[in-house]
């Protein structure tokens, strides 16, 4: 069982990091207001003040996706409209922009600033100036890569977004290909977790396909959730692809793909580690490792749904990995290892 992980919270996290002290301690005091789902017209309002006055850009650019997230009420446009005519912070007149589009108006005198951010450096800015364009240009595809970027940020609004470009399932699988094999790492992970949240075959074929060459370990991360999540329809090809080198880069996504599968993937794993090929036992004591490590995150729940059920099958697995651990050499030996200390640790 999955659940969406918070992607929203995720990218604060990361911008923090970089962040000023001052800047960071500020963005933390908001976090938990710009996180909230479910908001008040006053807590919506209060927000919107944040986003207008603020001075730093990840402050702006915290406040600013959270209103792409929970609109603000209709009263509050010329607010927003104020922002937009003043070009002396490009970043908030961009997100006023978009914001507004969110809210549901089309207004065609937006598009120069959003076209503006679309040939600007700044990945984030262009993928939401994409998602407002498309409600202002459906059915162009000319930004459908930056739409796609855009799910990493808000998959709610870059889904709008998609179903304003694309015509039907088909048009949009065909654009989430194309993303697949762009030179951007970045919209590379987003249109593996995209494919992944579909559940189509088409979907799954597409993440194999990716799994087989990707290189990048962020994206790789992506694919191998995607798979996991269609378990279905790529355990058996994952299984196959256990006989890769340990030492190749794409081994280890097929490995990660059966650790986020939990139990679902444990008598995969039984039957990988006594397996006559060398490479497959090496490859399922580092999924069990994997595995292990899944179930110890505070976001287990969101690859299982019986935490305590998955963790007693994949102790069920370490009579199997100690007669690796203490038989078997080289790769085999160092994940077998591994993989009883990781469930040693999950056990304490």
């Amino acid at each position: 069982m999955f659940q969406n992980k918070n992607l929203f919270l995720l990218t604060f996290l990361v911008m923090s990091a970089a962040m000023p002290v001052c800047a960071a301690g500020s963005l933390q005091k908001t976090l938990p207001l710009l996180q909230k789902h479910r908001r008040t017209a006053a807590e919506n309002q209060q927000v919107l003040t944040i986003f207008r006055t603020a001075k730093d850009p990840d402050t702006v650019f915290a406040a600013g996706a959270s209103l792409v997230k929970t609109p603000p009420a209709k009263a509050q446009e010329p607010a927003l409209f104020n922002l937009v005519i003043r070009p002396t912070d490009p970043l908030k007149q961009t997100f006023a922009a978009v914001i507004i589009t969110a809210m549901g108006q089309t207004h065609e005198e937006l598009l120069p600033i959003l076209e503006q951010a679309l040939t600007g450096q700044d990945p984030v800015l262009r993928a939401y100036a994409a998602g407002a364009y498309a409600f202002i240009r459906p059915q162009e595809t000319a930004h459908s890569a930056e739409i796609v970027r855009l799910y990493i940020f808000d998959p709610a609004f870059a889904l709008r977004a998609m179903n304003q470009t694309a015509q039907d399932a088909q048009a949009q699988t065909k654009i989430l290909k194309e993303a697949s094999g762009s030179t951007d790492a970045q919209i590379r992970a987003a249109a593996a977790a995209w494919l992944g949240a579909l559940h189509t075959q088409e979907g799954a074929k597409l993440l194999l396909k990716m799994a087989k060459t990707e290189k990048d370990s962020q994206v790789s991360a992506q694919i191998a959730t995607g798979l996991a999540k269609n378990r279905n329809l790529t355990m058996q090809s994952i299984v196959k692809e256990l006989r890769r080198s340990p030492q190749s880069e794409q081994s280890a996504t097929y490995a990660l793909a059966l650790g986020f599968m939990t139990g679902n993937a444990t008598e995969a794993i039984r039957k990988g580690l006594e397996d006559k090929n060398a490479n497959v036992r090496a490859n399922s004591a580092r999924a069990a490792a994997y595995m292990a490590g899944v179930l110890s995150n505070p976001d287990a729940f969101a690859y299982t749904s019986d935490r305590a059920f998955d963790i007693s099958l994949l102790k069920s697995l370490i009579p199997t990995l100690n007669l690796r651990a203490n038989n078997a050499s080289g790769d085999e030996k160092i994940y077998a290892e591994n993989a009883l200390r990781q469930i040693e640790k999950l056990m304490e």
